[in-house]
């Protein structure tokens, strides 16, 4: 290997290792999953999430939170069940994606992404100012919030403005560096530094840390099994795995060159995904053969770091991790998109439903009425849709 390609790996390399294992760590983390689970899934996402701007990650947002919510609010099993009727309607939409695709209407997508960023920003301020809310919808976290009062773990509010201020202010003052290394994982890091300094481990401080939770993932684990087939998870696994379908369709259905062979792959991956009874990766397909040998390394350097470091590791303020997630969702807003939508009455009356529908309701329930609501708007105000045809 020569030195040219040598560093072209190298950057690669930091640069997989750095982009997609805050947000996957950090999901997992703010969900609950407990540290192995979470460094599982940061190592996986290196290795097959697919290449994205920040504009075009809220379907990484979502099905994190639509398969966090199925796993904790509801069972593991219907967690994992969903990711497979996913790959199932995955596979199935393969013969006729061109017409469905039209059936996502604009306003409606507007109105979901923003919604979602506003969710987990319901969701995860618990974690970010130490609340200890709890909840499955943001209706019962808001209800938590105004029951509980406000009484923040100051330390902890300080590590996650950190976060706030470098994921802003970081993008914009070190364009270059960006490219290898990204904020989030700057941050996160910073912020454990400084916790290690201010927090010493015998201080024994309050602040809300990772923790040893291996008992906790071996639970999930356990309960990951068949649930019982009663009604209610039967409709909950259906529910779940549409709502995945929804996201992961739209996700696949706007990449470039989006053909039947990637509906395919990406169905067969979210039934392989259930079968493990693991959260599944951002959607997408990674064509790029090229990044293969950065990815591996860089997942390599990761499960080295967690397994010789975990005391270290541990002690990742919980706090940051909930912010990477509240900033990254409100970054990856389409901001242009959204001003399109008060074009018309009747778009703007599309974007406030679908909105309203997805914050009232729990996570996948909104995901699936936001689409219903698209459907019928395309039906009826775009004239070029081919569904019927």
């Amino acid at each position: 290997m020569n030195n040219s390609k040598f560093i072209s790996v190298f950057k690669d390399t930091a640069h997989y290792l750095t982009t997609f294992s805050p947000l996957a760590f950090s999901m997992a983390v703010c969900f609950g999953f407990g540290e192995a689970i979470a460094a599982a899934l940061a190592c996986l996402a290196m290795i097959f999430a697919p290449e994205r701007e920040s504009g075009k990650i809220m379907p990484v947002y979502l099905s994190f939170m639509i398969l966090g919510y199925s796993f904790t609010a509801l069972n593991a099993g219907v967690g994992a069940l969903a990711c497979i009727v996913c790959g199932i309607l995955l596979i199935i939409s393969a013969f006729f994606y061109d017409k469905l695709k039209n059936m996502f209407a604009q306003p409606a997508v507007s109105g979901i992404m923003l919604a979602c960023a506003l969710t987990a920003t319901i969701f995860f301020t618990t974690d970010y100012f130490g609340i200890g809310a709890t909840g499955a919808t943001a209706r019962d976290m808001i209800k938590s919030y105004i029951s509980l009062g406000f009484h923040p773990n100051w330390r902890g509010v300080l590590y996650g403005t950190i976060v706030m201020v470098i994921m802003i202010t970081f993008p914009r003052k070190f364009k270059k560096f960006t490219k290898s290394v990204s904020a989030p994982f700057i941050a996160i890091a910073a912020t454990l530094i400084l916790n290690l300094f201010l927090n010493p481990s015998d201080m024994a401080t309050a602040i809300n840390e990772i923790t040893d939770s291996s008992k906790n993932n071996a639970l999930l684990l356990t309960e990951a099994a068949l649930p019982d087939a009663t009604l209610e998870n039967v409709l909950n696994i259906i529910l779940c795995g549409v709502a995945l379908f929804v996201v992961c369709f739209h996700s696949i259905a706007n990449n470039e060159n989006a053909s039947r062979k990637d509906f395919i792959i990406g169905g067969i991956s979210n039934g392989i995904a259930g079968s493990l009874c693991s959260m599944p990766l951002p959607y997408g397909i990674n064509k790029n053969k090229n990044t293969v040998l950065p990815r591996v390394i860089a997942a390599v350097i990761m499960f080295i770091m967690f397994y010789f470091g975990k005391e270290f590791m541990l002690r990742i303020p919980v706090h940051s991790c909930a912010v990477v997630i509240i900033v990254g969702a409100w970054q990856s807003v389409k901001w242009g998109d959204l001003k399109k939508t008060f074009s018309g009455i009747a778009s703007v009356i599309c974007f406030a439903v679908t909105a309203i529908g997805f914050i009232l309701f729990d996570i996948a329930s909104g995901v699936v009425f936001a689409f219903f609501v698209s459907m019928i708007y395309s039906l009826v105000f775009n004239k070029n849709h081919k569904f019927l045809k």
